[in-house]
């Protein structure tokens, strides 16, 4: 049972790191990678824009002030693909999700 604790936790931390390190509400954020935390989709390692346009498929992010996802789109050569929208209730879980696109 504590070997599966210690490997949850390194998950947990692995995905805590692997997000911009300093994030400010409104701001947009780039990267060329991206993970899945329930129905949010979120950035891994944030690139600058010019990094990550040279690449096929590449993502944009906007947080808001409690550096939760407000805004998840996905790009392919260029042209937004799909966009999702999500807000939060007072407890922090989803409760709407928009998604535009395909």
């Amino acid at each position: 049972m504590s070997k599966l604790i210690f490997y949850i936790l390194i998950l947990v931390s692995s995905v805590a790191l692997a997000r911009p390190e300093i994030i400010k509400e409104g701001i947009l954020y780039y990267s060329d990678e991206s993970f899945q935390t329930g129905v949010v989709k979120d950035i891994v390692a944030e690139k600058n824009y010019e990094e990550v346009y040279q690449f096929y498929t590449y993502y944009e992010v906007v947080y808001d002030a409690e550096a939760r996802v407000k805004i998840f789109k996905e790009y392919k050569k260029g042209e937004v693909l799909f966009e999702e929208h999500y807000s939060y209730a007072d407890d922090g879980k989803v409760t709407s999700e928009k998604i535009i696109g395909e």
